[in-house]
């Protein structure tokens, strides 16, 4: 699980096109703390902190916890497409 938020943390940054230290700024973290998540190097979260960065992201909490085959940053893009529309 936490192998799937590292890797959307990731995604959704870069195609923000945020640095980590962006990313960190925005979310009231450390460089090397977000840096460590994106590595996967960090096992104990807390959910505080994952929503922090979700907010940062301009994406909810809940899209790190849904179908692992649903969650990349692109698909999350296309979900939310139709709501955008008038």
């Amino acid at each position: 699980m936490l192998d799937t938020i590292s890797q959307m943390i990731r995604e959704h940054r870069k195609q923000l096109g945020l640095t980590i230290e962006e990313l960190a700024e925005k979310s009231g973290s450390s460089y090397s703390f977000i840096s460590r998540i994106e590595r996967g190097e960090v096992d104990n979260l807390k959910i505080k902190k994952l929503n922090d960065i979700a907010e940062a992201l301009g994406i909810e909490l809940i899209d790190f916890f849904g179908d692992p085959a649903l969650s990349g940053a692109q698909t999350l893009k296309l979900v939310a497409l139709p709501n955008a529309t008038p």
